[in-house]
């Protein structure tokens, strides 16, 4: 009997639980447009899951899942600052590392160092034995140039955790950095004090004094080694070359080049010293301001060829001076080191456009849209690549498919619908006189502006081509130009060019043999 009971009393509960958990219609009903927008954002239809989130977000504002997808999609869509609003309420919803690490990682993106570093600090308060909580903080206060903070928060990690070779390491660059020698000679003293057994750290210590020419120190620090380590090789060596060296000069661009070859130096605490003068450079394409950005960021590289950060402001340099094929090497190389940085990619494909590499510009759109099928400015540049080898079917289409991500975006929709008619007149051969050139990509002198009014200017023509070259559809018309002057041999030339990168002209094969 008293089993039977309890039995009873266990059923009711469970029904009880059960009543008071049970999902309700709205309940329901919210779930299933949570699903319906989530494989909207799975197929690729970004605007349209923006738009059923942006919904949902209305009816429930605190609900930290969506937020969270509006977040991600709005960084899809190229709306950072729109992603990160999303992100941050998501995250004070709900604080976990996942929304902070995705939150951490558009304030990277989009140049927010501080917001970075404060995001991390609460982080810290919440837990404070995290230690890469400590490490990413501090990262995020060399990007934004706040040193002083930065080593601070090495020391407070160094405080819970003690001496730390990486820790040391951090500092010691940073100290360099800021020309502190004293400092940062103190660092790596630090380790030695702290595992006097340790030979790699007196190894460190005598290399930093060869690099400031303190000869004497370094000699002292080898005949240590070996009093501890006879057999240690490398002292043994080392000892043997200590000579002084020609100390770098000091002041201006001298002065921030022996910086920038020191390797021991903080490669993000370089990039912030040269990213001022890249900008300027940016904005003004002063010729000897150009000069002094590709010397720089050229010896950057040098110093650091396995950083992708290091190979991409070379290839900013480069592009602000105009050497785009150049320009489009760093890029490249940029992306075998890292692949995973939007806008290297979009920049690759403007300085491929912009240098009529369009069989090189076809092949990395394609590629991008492996990665990342839900930016309208790669289909854009895909699309110009099929129209200047004359497959304007295929660009129309790759048009569309950029329209359809930039719905609701006037500015956006306005300069696509301009570019549509640009390739219309490049396929018709007449140029509206209403046409906003300067609204097209790259503007009055790049491409397509270029193509579309100087299509029967041979010496124009001519005297813009290049051995890089792959824009068929530009390679036919000067062809055209060519023959028309009577001038058969030059227009074979061309034509056989224009076929060799992929021409779809019906009409190319007539021509050229015409001319032979």
């Amino acid at each position: 009997m008293r089993l039977s009971l309890l039995l009873c009393i266990s059923l009711l509960t469970t029904v009880a639980a059960a009543q008071i958990d049970a999902p309700t219609e709205r309940k329901i009903k919210q779930e299933t447009q949570f699903i319906e927008a989530k494989q909207a954002a799975l197929l690729g239809k970004t605007e349209d899951a923006i738009a059923r989130f942006t919904e949902l977000a209305e009816r429930q504002a605190d609900n930290d899942a969506i937020q969270f997808e509006l977040g991600r999609l709005k960084y899809a869509a190229s709306n950072t600052e729109g992603a990160i609003d999303h992100l941050r309420r998501a995250y004070d919803l709900r604080p976990n590392p996942i929304y902070a690490s995705f939150l951490a990682e558009l304030y990277e993106a989009s140049g927010r160092y501080r917001d970075g570093a404060d995001l991390y600090a609460r982080l810290i308060k919440r837990d404070p034995t995290e230690e890469s909580y400590y490490l990413e903080r501090a990262a995020f206060q060399v990007r934004a140039q706040d040193v002083k903070d930065a080593i601070a928060t090495y020391n407070q990690l160094e405080d819970r955790i003690g001496v730390n070779v990486e820790l040391a390491r951090h500092k010691h660059a940073l100290y360099l950095g800021q020309n502190d020698q004293k400092r940062a000679e103190k660092e790596l003293l630090a380790l030695v004090e702290d595992k006097p057994r340790e030979l790699s750290y007196r190894h460190m210590l005598a290399g930093y004094y060869v690099s400031q020419n303190a000869t004497g120190k370094a000699r002292k620090v080898y005949e240590d080694i070996l009093r501890m380590q006879p057999a240690d090789v490398r002292a043994q060596l080392a000892l043997q070359e200590v000579n002084p060296a020609k100390a770098p000069a000091a002041g201006g661009d001298d002065e921030l080049m022996a910086l920038l070859a020191n390797t021991d130096v903080d490669l993000d605490l370089k990039i912030g010293k040269l990213l001022p003068l890249v900008n300027k450079l940016a904005g003004t394409r002063d010729a000897g301001i150009g000069q002094r950005a590709v010397a720089l960021t050229t010896e950057l590289r040098r110093v650091h060829p396995d950083e992708a950060k290091a190979t991409a402001i070379q290839g900013d340099a480069f592009f602000h001076t105009g050497r785009y094929a150049d320009a489009a090497d760093a890029y490249r190389a940029t992306l075998e080191l890292d692949d995973t940085v939007y806008p290297v990619w979009e920049q690759l494909l403007a300085t491929l456009y912009l240098d009529n590499q369009a069989m090189e510009l076809r092949k990395y759109a394609e590629d991008a849209l492996d990665v990342y099928p839900n930016r309208p400015a790669v289909y854009v540049h895909y699309a110009l690549g099929e129209a200047f080898r004359a497959n304007f079917d295929e660009a129309s289409s790759l048009l569309e498919q950029a329209g359809i991500m930039s719905a609701g975006q006037p500015a956006a929709e306005a300069a696509l619908k301009e570019l549509a008619r640009a390739l219309t007149a490049l396929r018709t051969k007449e140029l509206p006189s209403d046409l906003n050139l300067e609204a097209l990509p790259g503007g009055l002198t790049a491409p397509l502006a270029f193509l579309l009014t100087n299509r029967n200017d041979a010496a124009a023509l001519l005297g813009a081509d290049d051995a890089t070259n792959t824009n068929a559809l530009y390679l036919e018309w000067l062809g055209d130009a060519q023959a028309k002057a009577g001038d058969k041999a030059a227009a074979a030339k061309s034509y056989a060019r224009a076929k060799a990168a992929g021409s779809k002209a019906a009409g190319l094969r007539k021509k050229l043999t015409d001319v032979q």
